[in-house]
């Protein structure tokens, strides 16, 4: 039977689909087109939608819930504005929060620096296998696994800029705890997401040590083409003078508005 229908499958024009081509191949293609890079800017007012939770010991904290409206064209101090936040919050809930609003609002906050968070990219040249290695390849998608420099790179979001002390401390602890992937669109080359975690405790404090730590991104096409980090979530575990203290915040990023930049 297997004899008569090979013969019917080709007559009809069925054919076996050909080899899937290799995502490095892809990302040099787009690389040479110039299309693997977007903006150094954020074109786009857009909202962000927080979700702070946590604990410590047994007591569970309220969560945080606000809305904000950013639009990365106005100066430092007018870049924010808060639509909707919860009016109990207090503590860590509030304190994660404000910094985050803060850090926005940082006057030396570039338009670059603004840019490294709000689109999903590599941080750095474009991947090779000499920097990713291949976990699993499809047709639709691809698997790959950094380096533990470039995850780290990755995981603090520091792309090429200089560190300072605090953070190059960091990034020395991370070098051999951190593990995670990025998936990648196949055949646009564009990123989906990512995910990282810690693999063993770290000591951050004389008095704290971070038990768990997880990251998650999830990336959407903005109107451009460009993927942005449309879905973001921190997990956080931490002991400190023998009280257990979890931390999670929870970002949606979307409603993007086309602005025009001074």
């Amino acid at each position: 039977m297997k004899l008569i229908l090979l013969p019917l499958i080709a007559a009809f024009g069925f054919a076996v689909p050909a080899q899937a081509e290799d995502i490095f191949d892809i990302l040099e293609r787009n690389a040479a087109e110039g299309t693997a890079q977007p903006p150094a800017f954020v074109p786009y007012r857009h909202t962000v939608d927080v979700v702070v939770s946590g604990s410590k010991g047994d007591k569970i904290h309220a969560p945080l819930l606000a809305k904000l409206r950013i639009d990365p064209s106005q100066p430092a101090g007018e870049r924010v504005t808060v639509l909707e936040q919860s009016e109990d919050a207090r503590g860590e809930m509030e304190k994660a929060l404000r910094e985050m609003i803060e850090e926005i609002e940082d006057k030396d906050r570039t338009p670059a620096a603004q840019a490294q968070s709000f689109w999903c990219n590599a941080a750095g040249p474009v991947p090779t296998p000499d920097d990713f290695a291949v976990i699993e390849q499809t047709d639709r998608f691809a698997r790959l696994r950094p380096t533990p420099e470039r995850m780290v790179s990755l995981f603090m979001q520091t792309g090429d800029r200089e560190l300072d002390r605090k953070e190059r401390s960091m990034a020395k602890k991370l070098s051999d705890r951190l593990d995670g992937e990025i998936v990648f669109d196949k055949p646009s080359g564009h990123i989906r997401g990512g995910a990282f975690n810690i693999t063993r405790p770290m000591t951050v404090l004389l008095v704290a040590k971070i038990k768990r730590m997880d990251m998650t991104q999830g990336c959407s096409l903005a109107p451009n083409g460009y993927p942005f980090v449309s879905s973001f979530k921190m997990d956080v575990g931490v002991t400190a003078l023998g009280s257990q203290i979890t931390n999670v915040m929870e970002l949606t990023v979307g409603d993007l508005e086309l602005i025009t930049l001074p």
